[in-house]
């Protein structure tokens, strides 16, 4: 987990969106098998199990309600 907590930005219609840390590089570098035990080495952001996964049901948007 982050040491510096989460960090929201507003960005305005027309502007950039600030650049990230990730190394996108190193990230296409590594194998499948590489990216899972990155993932599995870390206790705040485990893969959901094929259990889990049969579990979830897709939920569509529903447009919203309009006042009467």
């Amino acid at each position: 987990m982050s040491k510096t907590g989460t960090t929201r930005v507003t960005v305005k219609p027309g502007d950039t969106l600030p650049r990230g840390d990730t190394d996108w590089a190193r990230l296409d570098a590594m194998t499948d098998e590489e990216v899972l035990a990155a993932a599995l080495s870390d206790p705040d952001a485990q893969p959901l199990t094929p259990e889990q996964l049969a579990k979830m049901r897709r939920v569509s948007r529903s447009p919203p309600k309009q006042a009467r």
